[in-house]
C-alpha cells in the first residue's frame, strides 16, 4: 500500500491547485484567501498567483501553508482510497489470512501506519509462511458499521487476532468486545513504562486486557468574531457548559467515538445538569474539517466556540481569528486501544509489538497529533496540557453500553 501521491510546489499557481486538488479550496479560504472561494475568481486571478506569491502577499509562512494544502489532498486521497478497499473487501473483519488483523483508524494517521504494518506484515509472511489479512479502515466509516460487525460475532475464534479502534462503544458495550473481555480473550501486549505526559493518569488496564496506544484529545476552536464586546473566550468545560453560550458550540456529533467520549466525561464531571447543559448550547453538530475550515466571510451565524480533536487546529493556525485553547480542566480524550488475542501466536504478537512500538506512536503522535502513550515519544502538545481521562474505575463500574444512551438522550432532549 502507497500513500496517496500529492505534489505541491510553490511555482504552481492557485489555479493549479485548487484544480487538481479541490478539497484545499476551504484551507485557502479559512486562510485569508476569500477569493480562492469565488470560481470565477480563481478561473482568472487564480491563475496569475503562484503559490509563493500568495504566501509573500498574505505574510503566511509558506512551508506551513503548503504543509496544510498537502494534509487536506491527502486526507481526501485516503478517503477515496478507503471507498475503493470497502467496495474489494466489504465490512470491517478480514475475510482471509492466517493472522487477521481489522479495525478503524483515525484518517490523519491511517496511510502511514498501513504502510508501516505492511513492511512488518511482508516479514511475517517470509519468515513463517503463514499468510497475513488486513483490513484497517478510516474511522470516518463509522461506528454503526463496527458495532453491526462485532455483534455478528458469536465466537471468539471469529475475532481478528489484533484489533484495534478509538473510542469507548466498541470495547466496553457488552454487546461488543466486552463479552469477549469478560471470558479472557485478550491481553495487554504493550509497554510497563509509562509516557511523561501521562504520568499521573494511570492509563494502563489494571486487568491486563487492554492496549491504550494514544489519546485523540478534544479542545475549543473559538472564533473571536463570534465574541461580542469586551466578551472574553471560555477557557473551561465549565465556561462552556454556561448558559451565555446557549446556541453558541458545535460539537463533533458525527464522530461518534469522540461524542461519546465528551457525553460521558462531562456527565462524570458535571452529572445531568451538565449534559443537558450542552445539549442546550449546541449550535449544529460539524464534522472537525468543516470547523477548522470555515472562517471565512459569509452571511449568517456560526458556531462562537467549537470542539474538535487537536489535530485539526493545524487548519486554522495561521487565521487571526481563531485561537486555539487547552480547557483548564483538561481536553476530554479518546483512546486509542489494541486488543491482541492472548492466544495469538509468535507471527501475530510481532504484529502487535509493532503497533505498541516507538515507531507506530511517533506516527500517531507527530503525523495525527494523537499524543502517544509510548514511553519514548516525545509528544507536542501545550505546556501544561491536562486531560481528562474518564479512569478504569469509572469504566469497570458503569455499563458503558448502558450510560452511553442514556446521557445521549439527555443531551437530545436538552436540545430539541
Amino acid at each position: 500500500m502507497s500513500t496517496p501521491e500529492v505534489i505541491i510546489t510553490p511555482e504552481m499557481t492557485l489555479f493549479e491547485i485548487t484544480d487538481r486538488h479541490p478539497e484545499t479550496i476551504p484551507v485557502f479560504v479559512a486562510n485569508g484567501y476569500e477569493h480562492v472561494g469565488d470560481e470565477q475568481k480563481r478561473a482568472s486571478h487564480g491563475k496569475m498567483v503562484t503559490l509563493a506569491q500568495a504566501a509573500q502577499m498574505k505574510g503566511k509562512d509558506l512551508a506551513t501553508l503548503k504543509s496544510l494544502l498537502e494534509d487536506a489532498a491527502r486526507q481526501a486521497a485516503a478517503r477515496a482510497d478507503v471507498t475503493l478497499e470497502m467496495a474489494e473487501q466489504p465490512g470491517v473483519f478480514p475475510s482471509t489470512g492466517d493472522i487477521r488483523v481489522a479495525g478503524l483508524l483515525p484518517c490523519p494517521v491511517r496511510i502511514p501506519l498501513l504502510e508501516a504494518c505492511d513492511r512488518v506484515c511482508r516479514e511475517v509472511e517470509s519468515e513463517s509462511g503463514r499468510t497475513v489479512g488486513v483490513n484497517l479502515v478510516a474511522a470516518s466509516v463509522g461506528a454503526d458499521v463496527l458495532d453491526r460487525a462485532l455483534q455478528g460475532i458469536s465466537d471468539a475464534d471469529d475475532l481478528p487476532d489484533i484489533f484495534l479502534s478509538a473510542g469507548f462503544e466498541a470495547f466496553f458495550d457488552r454487546r461488543n468486545m466486552a463479552r469477549f473481555r469478560d471470558q479472557g480473550v485478550f491481553a495487554d501486549r504493550s509497554w510497563d513504562g509509562v509516557n511523561p505526559l501521562f504520568a499521573d493518569y494511570d492509563l494502563k488496564d489494571p486487568q491486563g486486557f487492554y492496549s491504550m496506544l494514544a489519546v485523540v484529545p478534544a479542545v475549543f476552536l473559538v472564533d473571536r468574531t463570534r465574541l461580542a464586546a469586551g466578551e472574553e473566550a471560555p477557557r473551561s468545560w465549565a465556561e462552556v457548559l454556561d448558559e451565555r453560550f446557549a446556541g453558541r458550540i458545535a460539537l463533533p456529533v458525527g464522530d461518534f467515538d469522540l461524542f461519546n467520549g465528551i457525553l460521558l466525561t462531562v456527565w462524570k464531571e458535571f452529572g445531568d445538569a451538565g449534559v443537558a447543559a450542552l445539549g442546550r448550547n449546541l449550535q449544529q453538530g460539524m464534522h472537525p474539517s468543516q470547523v477548522a475550515g470555515r472562517f471565512a466571510a459569509r452571511k449568517g451565524d456560526g458556531p462562537t466556540v467549537s470542539v474538535i480533536p487537536y489535530f485539526f487546529t493545524r487548519m486554522a493556525e495561521l487565521n487571526p481569528n481563531a485561537e486555539i485553547v487547552w480547557p483548564a480542566e483538561g481536553a476530554v480524550v479518546s483512546p486509542i486501544f489494541m486488543l491482541t488475542k492472548k492466544e495469538a501466536g509468535p507471527e501475530a504478537r510481532k504484529i502487535a509489538a509493532f503497533f505498541a512500538s516507538r515507531e507506530a506512536g511517533e506516527i500517531l503522535a507527530l503525523r495525527g497529533l494523537f499524543p502517544s502513550c509510548h514511553p519514548e515519544v516525545a509528544n507536542r502538545v501545550p505546556d501544561p496540557a491536562p486531560f481528562l481521562w474518564l479512569g478504569w474505575d469509572f469504566i469497570l463500574e458503569n455499563d458503558l453500553g448502558e450510560l452511553i444512551p442514556r446521557v445521549a438522550d439527555i443531551f437530545n432532549r436538552a436540545g430539541a
